[in-house]
């Protein structure tokens, strides 16, 4: 399909909606050349049709199921490229997923063509942030409302919540914990089988405004001494390389990692 220079694309925002967006372009035998969320103001185009497209749960599986048969692993990789919240990102998903289904899976792979080169480029970074956020996540224990929560701050570069639903939900199935994208004003809170709702999903993305403050659990500074009691314990100053360091853990973490608070 080719893209039409006057068409825009309106969606909620979220991955599912780009791929019913993609089921809508389909239809109509043509791609749009932007994509936008519903309510921005629009960008540029005095003339045009602006089209609003609805999530459509079973178009979007439809149109994943189909991907995957193409190219496995081509889902995961366009849905980390979407998270990277690049300008444009988008239309260059659907341009992917069209080439692919045109052209096969060799179209992921061709560097001329500049979607499969910029989703690529895109999903390697966000897929290294999520990685990182794994190992740098602190929790603190606190008091809400009465009930023990386990809560860490981060600012990821990139939209991440998604990709560390399941890593998180697997290593602390039975905690209820919660973790706050200060950057986004969003937070992944996981709550534990007894404590929701039979039909709740046990892990969700929120508006951090929406939960509820709490305060530091009794013994929680005492913790946090020993975990920097720990980090000073191991770490040989003979041996401590600043730049070697700064590439694996970059400055824009240590404000939430406990081992970097002065005492």
């Amino acid at each position: 399909m080719t893209v039409h220079p006057a068409l825009t694309f309106e969606t909620d925002g979220t991955f599912g909606g780009l791929l019913s967006a993609y089921a809508e372009a389909y239809r109509r035998g043509a791609l749009p050349a932007e994509v936008r969320l519903a309510g921005e103001p629009a960008s540029g185009a005095l003339f045009g049709e602006t089209v609003r497209v609805d999530a459509d749960t079973a178009l979007a599986e439809r149109v994943e199921r189909g991907v995957k048969r193409i190219k496995p692993g081509l889902v995961g990789r366009l849905h980390r490229a979407f998270l990277s919240e690049r300008p444009g990102m988008e239309v260059a998903v659907l341009r992917l997923i069209d080439a692919a289904r045109e052209r096969g899976a060799g179209a992921a792979a061709d560097w001329t063509f500049d979607p499969a080169r910029e989703v690529s480029r895109w999903s390697g970074r966000v897929g290294r942030e999520a990685h990182r956020m794994e190992a740098f996540v602190r929790f603190e224990r606190v008091e809400v409302e009465g009930a023990e929560r386990f809560v860490a701050h981060a600012r990821p570069e990139y939209h991440v919540l998604p990709l560390l639903t399941a890593h998180f939900a697997g290593r602390y199935p039975t905690l209820a914990w919660r973790i706050v994208d200060v950057r986004r004003g969003l937070a992944l809170v996981h709550t534990p089988e007894p404590d929701r709702a039979p039909a709740a999903p046990p892990t969700r993305i929120v508006p951090a405004s929406a939960l509820p403050e709490g305060g530091a659990a009794p013994e929680e500074e005492s913790y946090q001494a020993m975990w920097k009691a720990y980090f000073r314990a191991v770490t040989i100053p003979e041996r401590r390389n600043l730049k070697l360091h700064l590439r694996h853990v970059p400055r824009r973490y240590w404000p939430y990692l406990t081992e970097k608070q002065a005492e």
